[in-house]
């Protein structure tokens, strides 16, 4: 062997050498991390789902600590092999609840309006799989999530006022207590143009108009002993919304109870500024205005 054939040979070793270390790194961390998933993670079956033709479906409950919510997978198997799972899913509220049967060589799936899918098989060994959500489901227009960003703010708190915006695998369980109940019965009193994207205390919620571009934002205001809603513009795209979130959640590092406002008020001051940078478009500016002086904006617009 030539010196140049020698030295390939010596590369092709090294090359080797290296690819297999890599490997060995490779799947000793994959192997470290299941099982640190295994170690501080429980899973239990909540749930034993047995129908016709031998199939069981079990759904599982996951928790991985105090500080993340339960997690929830539906796991399918007949006669007991080769179970897969199809559904892997969340609550934005409430316990998980599920109905499966089969009809027509189909396999029909049933969750609660509350439910927040993260992913979902379509067919096991050749069945198709179908997912409903109760009360139906609603889809997220294109150009709102275009207009999102990774550095959205998802939550800003001051004072008395905390407001959360759903990502958009939340927003169809978003819809309940609004568009629909709790269990998935459609409200009369909600328009069916409106999708709700946020809430603020849990209570009032935060939405836009499915067919308008921009998404201009709106809150909802519901009069006294009244079930129909009515919609306030506070925003006239939602990145100007975004704007004004971040506005608001700046100062509240030690402003994040309603006491806060006697010992530690927002200068008035700063409250004209950001009135004047959030104040575009045709809006209701005293929603911003109320929440940065500290007052309840649910008693406010829920009379």
């Amino acid at each position: 062997m030539n010196r140049k054939g020698e030295l390939v040979s010596k590369n092709k070793k090294i090359l080797l050498a290296v690819a297999v270390s890599i490997l060995i790194l490779f799947m000793g961390g994959k192997y470290l991390f299941a099982m640190a998933q295994k170690i501080g993670c429980s899973d239990d079956v909540i749930q034993r789902i047995e129908m016709k033709s031998g199939y069981v479906v079990k759904v599982h409950q996951t928790n991985c600590g105090a500080t993340t919510d339960f997690g929830y997978k539906l796991t399918l198997t007949q006669h007991g092999k080769d179970e897969k799972e199809i559904l892997s899913y969340g609550m934005l509220e409430g316990d998980s609840h599920i109905e499966v049967d089969v009809h027509n060589n189909q396999l029909n799936v049933t969750y609660s309006p509350a439910t927040i899918v993260y992913s979902k098989g379509s067919k096991y060994k050749g069945v198709p799989i179908h997912f409903e959500r109760k009360g139906g489901n609603v889809s997220v227009p294109e150009s709102f999530e275009n207009q999102r960003k990774s550095f959205d703010l998802e939550m800003a708190d001051l004072f008395a006022n905390s407001l959360i915006v759903y990502r958009n695998e939340e927003i169809p369980a978003g819809q309940v207590h609004y568009a629909v109940s709790e269990k998935g019965i459609t409200s009369k009193a909600w328009n069916s143009n409106w999708l709700v994207i946020g809430a603020i205390e849990y209570t009032l919620p935060v939405f836009i108009h499915v067919n308008e571009k921009n998404s201009p934002v709106y809150i909802g205001q519901k009069e006294k002993n009244s079930s129909t809603w009515k919609e306030v513009k506070v925003a006239s795209t939602y990145r100007d919304f975004q704007k004004a979130l971040k506005l608001v959640d700046d100062p509240s590092g030690n402003r994040s109870f309603p006491e806060d406002v006697k010992t530690n008020p927002l200068p008035q001051k700063e409250i004209k500024h950001n009135l004047n940078a959030i104040n575009k478009g045709n809006i209701d500016l005293s929603f911003w205005k109320d929440w940065m002086i500290g007052k309840s904006l649910p008693d406010k617009y829920m009379e």
